[in-house]
């Protein structure tokens, strides 16, 4: 690769793209006798993939409220686009470093209540994805294309093995047990006001050891681990002190200090960040210490809380010695939020470095469940659906609408007779009076081939 310059930015962005993306090694070289496979540069060479810098963020030093030029179409988008048929399609080196950087973040004066950048402000969002695309990740790959279009011999892989990460925020590990007497005083009358008796009898029962506490669930998700790729890592709150936002259990409760012990022996752990600890560095470095002197192993993962999510304060992260970060994603949308589906060095532009801090970037979020209703009228030996004239039956799918997503199960017999969804569309419909975009089919009836009658 020949460039004009060599600044940190660019040679971490090429880090990125090559080593880490593409693991394709590299040169980086100002000469320009020498041969170079892509020329970055303002002046075309016909021997090279010539890609024109037009944007400024590449150098050291720069930092300020950019907006960039953005090309969008039906299904593709582009950032810092070169209209100029001797040169690549777009600075792309420019924008994959803006993007994984993310500096948008930096500036934008657009962010909800608790501070956390919105998905629909970002560069790379696109009206058409109900999700945030990897466009970095493409870009890349395009340019891989060229590149093996022009340089056969180059040694590029483009298929790539990707393996899913779960994790699990542990803000509360028990809903009665180790809250203390105040607590559950407190909460037992606050039930009792609120008629839930139900609540109050569970919160006795509990603590009486007469039934397990209702958010003690671990053994479940150890259950459901099996079926995974990696082992789950759990990230635990330990706020010394509770808060509206933080109402972890009591850190002194030896019951939930055995329980992370016992955790930590089979799985990774990490801290959950408080809430407020994100302008208070001081927090997490107490949080942290009390995590390692808890299950005698140091703590190099973290995870903001779910409120909290988002980047500017990764310096702080990093300072405090970690080494994964699980911060970094949109509690609305899921996708890929900085634009790639692989890990990436947290790039500090405020002290313009890279650190050793790798972000984890998280794709998929708890979302709002979707729920998909069977509604066929008549009951058949696939189809054993409730009678869709009960009134219980519609109230509580009316109920489940205020709420969440609601859609159409098809019926077994629909794959072959549009107006059999047709006609169970217009009843759902009707029956929530606001329109069904989503539908599912029955699960023996998984297919493609039907979906122009959806």
């Amino acid at each position: 690769i020949r460039s004009d310059f060599i600044s940190q930015r660019l040679q971490y962005t090429l880090n990125f793209i090559f080593n880490q993306v593409l693991e394709l090694p590299y040169v980086l070289t100002t000469d320009a006798n020498t041969f170079a496979h892509i020329n970055y540069s303002s002046l075309p060479n016909d021997n090279s993939i010539n890609i024109l810098k037009i944007s400024p963020v590449l150098n050291d030093g720069y930092f300020s409220d950019l907006l960039p030029e953005i090309e969008k179409s039906t299904n593709n988008l582009s950032i810092f686009p070169v209209n100029n048929e001797n040169f690549f399609s777009q600075d792309i080196f420019s924008a994959v470093f803006y993007c994984i950087s993310g500096w948008e973040r930096y500036f934008s004066k657009y962010c909800d209540i608790h501070g956390r950048f919105l998905s629909i402000n970002s560069a790379i969002f696109h009206d058409n994805f109900n999700f945030i695309f990897p466009w970095v990740d493409k870009w890349i790959f395009l340019l891989a294309k060229e590149l093996k279009i022009r340089f056969n011999d180059l040694p590029i892989q483009f298929e790539k093995i990707y393996k899913l990460q779960v994790t699990i925020d542990v803000d509360m590990a028990y809903s009665y047990l180790c809250k203390g007497f105040y607590r559950n005083f407190g909460g037992a009358v606050r039930d009792c006001a609120h008629f839930k008796f139900q609540h109050v009898f569970d919160r006795l029962f509990t603590l009486l050891h007469f039934k397990n506490d209702v958010f003690d669930t671990f053994d479940l998700l150890l259950q459901i681990e099996k079926s995974l790729q990696n082992p789950l890592i759990f990230f635990f709150l330990v706020s010394e002190k509770t808060t509206k936002f933080d109402k972890n259990n009591s850190i002194n409760c030896s019951k939930f200090q055995n329980h992370i012990k016992n955790i930590s022996t089979s799985h990774a752990v990490g801290l959950h960040y408080s809430y407020y600890s994100k302008n208070d560095p001081s927090l997490i470095e107490k949080d942290k210490f009390f995590l390692e002197h808890l299950i005698n192993k140091p703590i190099n993962k973290g995870r903001a809380h779910y409120l909290r999510l988002d980047m500017p304060q990764m310096n702080l992260i990093a300072n405090a010695g970690f080494k994964d970060d699980f911060s970094i994603g949109y509690a609305s949308m899921p996708g890929f939020p900085l634009g790639t589906a692989h890990p990436v060095f947290f790039y500090d532009l405020i002290n313009d470095k890279q650190t050793a801090l790798l972000l984890q970037l998280e794709k998929f979020l708890q979302n709002p469940l979707i729920f998909f209703f069977l509604v066929s009228e008549k009951t058949t030996k696939f189809d054993k659906n409730n009678s869709i004239y009960c009134s219980k039956f519609q109230n509580l799918i009316k109920n489940i609408s205020t709420s969440h997503a609601v859609g159409l199960h098809y019926s077994y017999y629909s794959k072959n007779d549009s107006s059999l969804i047709e006609k169970d569309k217009f009843f759902l419909e009707h029956l929530l009076n606001k329109p069904i975009t989503k539908g599912r089919a029955h699960y023996l009836r998984f297919n493609m081939p039907q979906m122009n009658l959806i």
